[in-house]
């Protein structure tokens, strides 16, 4: 269904939902953090560890960049966003120094890096927003959608399980990417469209660098993040593989036309 035909937009809806939602946490924030928390096992540590690594902010711009192979606007759409959701997650730390569970509480099960400050709010789940938000804005179906904001939940609840966020740390890094969702695709983006072709340029340098940038990146990921910095290597390695087979297959169908 069209965002027009609704007098208020989903988005707007479930950022009012969010808030909300966000009001009867906060009395509970260490209360719910420690219940779920408290819900762990080795399957459970790995799997949730796994979703915590693909909210990585890198990992997740690689993914957005593989699409200016097939739509540049997906990758401009969604690169705008990510961006700009960090630029305000980032300065909210700044301005709100809060300590992440590990440092406030005395018995946290942590999976991962122990991390104690800038804990609101949460980065990972800011950027899970952004991405699955980006993407569904793209796609007609709904079943996609609702896969891709399964997808960003999972992410957001991942962060509580592995140790590193309050339940409220979570929901406002969802807020904030909702929020600039619709800022973007209400104001902005309508201006800007119209400049962003829909179509791969070969003839462009412009966008010949473009695509170097992203096999670049994502070469980088696969050989240094994945090895270095990555939460849980293996899934890092599987998404930068990957994103460099979709972008390889794709640039070939893509001069074969």
């Amino acid at each position: 269904m069209s965002r027009k035909k609704f007098l208020v937009s989903p988005s707007v809806l479930w950022l009012f939902v969010l808030l909300m939602f966000s009001f009867l946490v906060s009395s509970h924030n260490t209360q719910l953090f420690k219940i779920l928390n408290s819900l762990n096992s080795n399957l459970s540590d790995s799997f949730w560890l796994s979703m915590t690594t693909l909210g990585d902010g890198l990992l997740l711009g690689i993914i957005l960049g593989m699409f200016v192979i097939v739509n540049p606007r997906i990758t401009a759409f969604g690169l705008i966003l990510i961006l700009s959701s960090s630029v305000a997650v980032n300065a909210i730390k700044s301005f709100l120094p809060e300590l992440r569970p590990a440092a406030a509480l005395a018995d946290v099960h942590v999976v991962g890096p122990i991390l104690r400050s800038g804990g609101f709010p949460s980065g990972h789940a800011a950027a899970a927003m952004a991405t699955a938000l980006a993407l569904a804005h793209f796609s007609s179906s709904r079943v996609l959608k609702t896969i891709l904001l399964m997808f960003a939940v999972l992410v957001c609840l991942s962060r509580i399980f592995v140790g590193a966020h309050f339940p409220n740390d979570v929901i406002w890094g969802m807020i904030i990417s909702l929020a600039l969702y619709e800022a973007l695709s209400e104001f902005i983006w309508p201006r800007i469209e119209l400049y962003v072709p829909e179509i791969p340029l070969l003839d462009s340098h412009f966008f010949r660098a473009l695509l170097a940038l992203e096999v670049a990146m994502a070469s980088f990921c696969l050989v240094v993040y994945s090895q270095v910095f990555a939460e849980f290597p293996p899934v890092a390695i599987a998404v930068s593989s990957g994103v460099l087979t979709f972008f390889v297959a794709a640039f070939i169908k893509l001069v074969k036309r």
